[in-house]
């Protein structure tokens, strides 16, 4: 639990002994057995001889030799507590969720079989799983995400990351609860990702509210201390080479020198001077002997090409300002906006998110032979991906058919492995 009492707390019925001034119940932890119905270890062909699907000699302190994947069907608070009896506390590298929104809609399953389309109707076991409602309204709402969020906390390794994936119903409540589990100094981006739901409300003449676009996906580390890779996407086109300026407003008086007789009174110059000197005289090399030749463009890939040497350029611009080389680029630098994929994946299991999604998320936070868990595995997109990826995998879903859906999905993708257990 965060030490931090400056933070801003939500209260409901049961959270403490005497409400808020007693103390928190504390979340009950079982360790109950699990079940294995079945083991599925599929090696894969290579050079006409059978070789492990995790590469243990390339990962050896990740891949243990008994290491088996987990798809678990049971309630995963009752998991959860069990995996940290077990001694799974602190082990988990990554946990993506997307857990009921509170939105009150029906989770039915609709599919088909052969030409016939036929209705599947949750067990009573399984209804919590597929309608999102809650007898003691947005309190019980609460108090289920409250107890679920503290044992993931557990759960998760010194350098690791949680990813939880809300709708709009809800997301401002679990923001604030998870400030409280989390410790408001992890909480590191929301993450808006497009819906790309169709617009029916058009036939309609009036509407009561504008239709939702997004979803967010609140990302907390375990340690204030945590770092990311860059997160980039491929842009359809390479972008061409532009010029910028070459001075900046940080105040750093060690990077003010002369530059084309110009030497600044604030802020500074981006480079130190012998970078920037060196790419001035590289500029001016461009230019006297192959700007009749090549684009600058061009003359930067052909020196990279034949070199392995990325050269910098400053000239002295047409606005009379020193300005230095933006070179050519085939990737963008990703904000927390993603507009350019979809959350959805358009199937007849409800909600199933893409593996668009799950691939840049699993891809950017997590490193091959990690471990990645999703507590609420629904048709098994983070495990799929997780398999693809080479990360090890935990996943758990109340509903029986979830799993089934899951089983088949793993069992799809070449050369998978897992192990399926009973949470009893």
């Amino acid at each position: 639990m965060a030490d931090n009492k400056k933070y801003v707390e939500l209260l409901w019925a049961e959270k403490y002994d005497k409400y808020e001034k007693g103390e928190k119940i504390p979340v009950e932890k079982p360790n109950l057995p699990f079940q294995v119905v079945e083991t599925i270890n599929k090696p894969r062909i290579k050079g006409g001889y059978t070789v492990p699907l995790f590469p243990e000699d390339e990962y050896p302190e990740n891949y243990s030799k008994d290491w088996k994947n987990k798809l678990i069907w049971g309630d995963n608070k009752l998991v959860m507590s069990s995996l940290i009896k077990q001694g799974w506390a602190g082990k988990i590298n990554l946990i993506y969720i997307d857990p009921p929104f509170f939105t009150g809609a029906d989770f039915t399953i609709r599919t088909k079989l052969g030409d016939e389309r036929i209705e599947k109707e949750p067990s009573i076991i399984e209804e919590r799983a597929y309608k999102d409602t809650w007898s003691g309204g947005i309190a019980s709402y609460l108090r289920y995400m409250y107890e679920r969020l503290v044992l993931m906390r557990e759960l998760l390794a010194e350098n690791s990351t949680i990813l939880v994936h809300l709708g709009y119903y809800v997301s401002q409540y679990v923001k604030v609860m998870m400030d409280e589990i989390f410790g408001y100094e992890n909480f590191r981006n929301e993450i808006v990702v497009r819906r790309g739901a169709k617009n029916v409300q058009l036939q309609f003449k009036t509407i009561d509210s504008l239709m939702s676009g997004y979803d967010s996906i609140f990302l907390y580390t375990r340690n204030k201390g945590t770092r990311f890779r860059h997160l980039k996407t491929k842009l359809e086109k390479i972008r061409p080479g532009t010029w910028n300026n070459h001075w900046r407003g940080t105040d750093r008086p060690t990077m003010r020198y002369e530059l084309f007789g110009i030497v600044p009174t604030s802020g500074q110059w981006r480079w130190s001077k012998k970078r920037t000197l060196k790419a001035v005289s590289d500029y001016e090399k461009y230019l006297s002997e192959y700007s009749d030749q090549m684009t600058i463009d061009d003359y930067f890939n052909w020196v990279f090409e034949t070199t392995s040497e990325k050269l910098d350029f400053v000239r002295l611009g047409s606005s009379g300002k020193p300005e230095h080389y933006v070179t050519p680029t085939g990737t963008q630098l990703l904000n927390d906006v993603w507009l350019d994929i979809h959350a959805y994946q358009r199937t007849d299991f409800p909600t199933q998110k893409s593996e668009e999604l799950l691939n840049r998320i699993i891809g950017w936070l997590s490193n091959p032979g990690d471990i990645v868990a999703d507590f609420f595995c629904g048709s098994g997109t983070t495990q799929a991906v997780a398999e693809k990826l080479g990360r090890r995998w935990i996943g758990c879903d109340l509903s029986k058919f979830a799993i089934q859906v899951t089983r088949k999905r793993l069992l799809d993708i070449h050369n998978s492995k897992d192990l399926m257990e009973d949470g009893k």
